[in-house]
């Protein structure tokens, strides 16, 4: 979903979709106790376990227990390169949009040579490509010999995992290792695409909130607007629930007619208001069949002003209809 589709959505929509995105990110939380009982059933089911790919999973599932960053990883990628696997290293790499690999530098890690960083991005390019692990010999000098492990989740690439160590010859992988590093590059692969849905989810929902508050400001600012209209108009306007409730008055009726502020008749029942005009001087002269009815107020001891009130539904499924007051007439 792009900036266009969420920019077409409803605010009941929004709402929806933000509790579905804070939903998924919870399951995604999850997946450090998936992976720590991975590892569990890993130790029990083989024979002999690979503790190289079991530890590498435990030091995941911890991993995910809270919020990392890319950078995180790729130093606990690092790690795991030379205190699991015996090497002297490793580097991430994660594909973007335009399936380019980008290298993850961590800070913790020791900087490549660029030679070295070159030689390693060639071949993790390579793997890509391949779609299976590549293993391949240095050179002397800045060329490491290097195990590059395609990192995919369902079919689709996210990312390449070197493992480089510096001398020239190239790994040895026993049976063994390649079951370890297999299993690696898999749970690799799983938690990069959950990282990368999880930045996706966040930008969503930030992107949602974005959008939210934006219509929030623009209802505001609407209400605003109608408001101002709402007040200005030459007559009386009274806004009355299916009950007879006020749930809003214009400045015509309640300075002109009512006397009171606004606050005053908001949430009384329309007989107090026809109470309370009746006190003001309110006297009803006639009402024809459609129901427009003439009404006086005399409540300036000296002038009488002559009505037309008229009710006119809203249309809305709460039954509210609004009530005008028009002046037709000053007697002196």
């Amino acid at each position: 979903m792009d900036l266009v589709d969420l920019s077409k959505l409803s605010s009941a929509d929004a709402l929806e979709l933000v509790a579905r995105l804070h939903q998924a990110n919870e399951q995604l939380q999850g997946s450090a106790v998936t992976l720590s009982r991975l590892s569990v059933a890993l130790q029990e089911s083989l024979e002999p376990a690979p503790s190289g790919a079991v530890g590498a999973l435990q030091a995941i599932g911890q991993f995910l227990a809270v919020q990392h960053s890319y950078e995180d990883l790729a130093a606990l990628v690092h790690q795991q390169s030379v205190d699991i696997f015996g090497m002297d290293g490793g580097v991430l790499f994660l594909i973007d949009d335009n399936r380019m690999l980008t290298v993850v530098t961590p800070d913790t890690a020791p900087p490549l040579d660029p030679l070295a960083l070159e030689h390693i991005g060639e071949l993790a390019r390579r793997a890509l490509d391949a779609g299976s692990l590549i293993s391949a010999p240095g050179k002397a000098g800045a060329y490491p010999s290097c195990i590059a492990l395609p990192l995919s989740r369902m079919g689709q690439d996210v990312g390449v995992a070197v493992l480089y160590r510096t001398a020239p010859e190239e790994p040895a992988l026993s049976a063994e290792m390649w079951a370890n590093l297999t299993i690696y590059a898999g749970t690799l692969g799983a938690i990069c695409a959950g990282m990368r849905q999880a930045e996706a989810l966040r930008r969503d929902a930030r992107l949602l909130e974005s959008l939210l508050a934006e219509r929030a400001r623009q209802v505001q600012n609407s209400r605003d607007i109608l408001r101002v209209v709402f007040d200005h108009l030459p007559e009386g306007v009274i806004l009355l629930s299916g009950d007879d409730t006020v749930l809003a008055v214009n400045r015509f009726f309640s300075d002109r007619i009512a006397g009171v502020h606004p606050r005053e008749l908001v949430g009384r029942s329309y007989a107090e208001l026809r109470q309370r005009l009746l006190l003001r001087g309110l006297q009803r002269i006639s009402q024809d069949n459609e129901g427009r009815a003439l009404a006086t107020l005399s409540y300036t001891g000296e002038r009488r002003f002559t009505y037309e009130v008229e009710r006119a539904a809203t249309q809305t499924d709460d039954g509210a209809v609004l009530e005008f007051w028009r002046e037709l007439s000053v007697e002196r």
